[in-house]
Parts: structure tokens; C-alpha cells; sequence
């Protein structure tokens, strides 16, 4: 039956997930009567099994024919969970900038109008567009990397060998879809508020009326500098979830990805906050200007010491909560190693 399981969970592996259940129990029922017209009454060996699972032949050219697919830009392996990721993105760079609208026309509600057209109608638009371009680019750079590896190493039905069939994905290493979801949407809102939104990242202070006041931790200018660099890690932040959403399990590559992504993140991280011209020159003033903390208040005196330090605390925890996750990371590694 493990041997009928791995040929059934190669050939459904990559098809829609919608048509998984239906073909797993076709696939199923066929295997059964095949092997009932083979044996004639007897029980049934493994060799039997084998001869069976040989006459249907290789899983991957079965998979193609249940999806009737040849070529396409984005094939039907993965065209479902090319869907799913679209519509999270596209969803949650609608809802991160209708939360964005949100504060900023409660902030400044005599320019609701101008918040509508320049910043949420024409930001949703910049938005929706490259969320749609990243996500198709990174589907078709995976279809490509998969194509090439078909051309190089791709065998005839008649050369194909049980010894191939992948092993049955164990639980612990399995990969529950909405981790990789959940990832996904942070990952947006991360991307649309460093874009569009940077100068709300401060203290804030609510007055009568509605009206609120915004210190912005950042210089705005110079935050912009690094956002391509903060835009590829994004990007690849998604691409190792897409891989994920597709493995549907840890491998040592997933792990090394997931690795090797906190490490670009912690240098990012170094590179960006190892001068103070990131952070806005004038943010104690503005505080004390605001009357959050007035000058020369007890308050005022320990945010200077905090502020004065802030560059070294933030890199010491970044690198504490990466230094963390990589070390759970390199067990889960040494766990899939044992387990495989």
C-alpha cells in the first residue's frame, strides 16, 4: 500500500487542489481493479503491485494528461497556487491602503478629497500593478528553473523506475498552507507601508477633535534610498512562500532559502542603521515641540538617552531574533536529514 500511496501522491502532488481528492480516489479504484484482474483470486505481491504501477506508467506524464496540458507560461502544476497567491497580494495592497486612507483622513479630515485621488485611487493602482507583475515574474521564473530541469534530466515512460516515486511527505516536516499565507500578507503590508506610508512609523499623539500628530521616526528621504534593496528581499521573502505553498513540505534547500534570506535581512538591517542619518534628526525636538515630552521633563531626558542609543539596540535585536530562528531553522535542517 506505500508503494500504490507514493505513486498516488506522485501523479495528484501538482494538480489543482480541487481535483486532487476525486483523482486520488480514480487512481485508487483503477489501481484495485488492475490488480484484481492480474492475481485471479490470489493475494496480490509486491511484484504485482510493481508490474501494475509500471503499466501506468510515469506519474508525471500521467499528471499531464488528468491536466491536458503541453506548454503554457504558467502551467496547471502550479496555476492554482499562482491564483491563490495573486489574489492575497492583490487583496492585502487594497486593504493595507484602505487602512492607510483611514488614518490618514482621520489625521487631516479637510483633505479626505485629496487623500482619495492622489494618495489611495493612484498608490492602489502603483500597487495592484506591481504586486501583479512581481508575483506572475516569480511564477514564470520557477516554470523556467522547472522546464530546464525536465530538458536535462527527463526520462521516457519505458526508462522510468519505482526507485523515483518521491516518499510520502512525513508530518513533521509537512508544511501547513497557512503558514506560508500568513507570511505572505505581513510580508504586503510590510511592502506597502515602507512604500506609501514610512511617515506614519513614529509616535503618535491624539488630540481633541480627532486631529493626531505624527513625530516620524525616519528621515523620509533617506528610508527611500534603501527600498529596492527592501523591495528584492520582499520579493524573495514571497518567492520562498510560493516554494512553500508548492513543496507543501521542509527540504534542506527550503531551509537553506528561509536561512540565507534572515542573514540578507540582518545585513540590510546593519547596512541601514549603521549611520544615524537614517533616523529624523529632528525627532526630539518635534517630540518636545508636540508636547509629548516636554523639555527638560524627566520623560524628555530618558527618550534622549533611548534615542542617543537606538541604532545599536535595534541592530543587537534584529540580530538577537534572526541569530534565534536560524538556529530552529538549522534543527528543523538536521531533523529533515535523519527523517529523509
Amino acid at each position: 500500500m506505500e508503494l500504490v500511496n507514493r505513486y498516488i501522491f506522485a501523479v495528484t502532488q501538482k494538480l489543482p487542489e480541487k481535483q486532487r481528492t476525486d483523482i486520488e480516489k480514480e487512481l485508487q479504484g483503477l489501481i484495485e481493479d488492475m490488480l484484481e484482474e492480474r492475481v485471479q483470486g490470489r493475494e496480490a505481491t509486491r511484484t504485482d503491485v510493481e508490474e501494475v504501477l509500471l503499466e501506468l506508467g510515469n506519474p508525471s506524464e500521467l499528471s499531464e494528461r488528468y491536466r491536458g496540458d503541453k506548454r503554457y507560461l504558467i502551467s496547471p502544476a502550479i496555476f492554482s497556487t499562482y491564483l491563490s497567491v495573486l489574489k492575497m497580494v492583490i487583496i492585502s495592497i487594497a486593504v493595507a491602503m484602505a487602512v492607510v486612507f483611514t488614518i490618514e483622513t482621520f489625521m487631516t479630515p479637510s483633505q479626505v478629497l485629496h487623500h482619495l485621488v492622489s494618495n489611495l485611487v493612484s498608490f492602489l493602482i502603483v500597487g495592484c500593478v506591481q504586486g501583479f507583475a512581481w508575483v506572475t515574474i516569480m511564477f514564470v521564473i520557477i516554470e523556467v528553473v522547472n522546464a530546464k530541469k525536465r530538458k536535462l534530466g527527463i526520462k521516457g515512460a519505458h526508462d522510468w523506475k519505482l526507485s523515483e516515486l518521491p516518499a510520502l511527505p512525513d508530518r513533521r516536516i509537512r508544511i501547513k498552507r497557512a503558514e506560508p499565507i500568513a507570511s505572505i500578507i505581513i510580508t504586503v503590508l510590510f511592502f506597502v507601508l515602507f512604500t506609501f506610508s514610512i511617515d506614519l512609523l513614529g509616535v503618535w499623539r491624539f488630540e481633541d477633535g480627532g486631529y493626531s500628530t505624527v513625530v516620524s521616526f525616519f528621515d523620509e528621504e533617506v528610508f527611500r534610498g534603501f527600498l529596492p534593496m527592501i523591495w528584492i528581499l520582499l520579493a524573495l521573502s514571497i518567492l520562498k512562500d510560493i516554494l512553500m505553498m508548492i513543496s507543501r513540505k521542509w527540504t534542506v534547500r527550503l531551509v537553506g532559502f528561509e536561512i540565507l534570506l534572515n542573514m540578507l535581512y540582518f545585513v540590510l538591517a546593519v547596512f541601514m542603521f549603521s549611520d544615524m542619518a537614517i533616523w529624523n534628526s529632528d525627532f526630539m525636538q518635534q517630540l518636545a515641540q508636540s508636547g509629548i515630552t516636554p523639555v527638560r521633563s524627566e520623560a524628555f531626558e530618558r527618550v534622549s538617552e533611548i534615542w542617543a542609543r537606538i541604532n545599536e539596540g535595534l541592530i543587537y535585536l534584529i540580530g538577537l531574533v534572526i541569530a534565534v530562528h536560524v538556529i530552529f531553522m538549522a534543527v528543523k535542517a538536521f531533523r529533515i536529514k535523519q527523517i529523509s
